[in-house]
């Protein structure tokens, strides 16, 4: 017969595992363009293209 709370207990937890790696990467990334003396913010304005869309 089939283990299937192995075969959820395997999943769960290399979903768990990748999402946490993920995250990690995130916050290095982050951490790194937060250090970067080239950071610098833009702000977008919207198109005219984007104007001619109705909310």
């Amino acid at each position: 017969m089939t283990d299937y709370k192995a075969m959820y207990t395997k999943l769960f937890n290399a979903i768990t595992d990748a999402i946490s790696a993920l995250q990690t990467a995130q916050q290095i990334t982050e951490e790194i363009y937060m250090s970067s003396e080239e950071a610098t913010l833009v702000i977008a304005s919207p198109t005219e293209t984007n104007e001619n869309y109705d909310s």
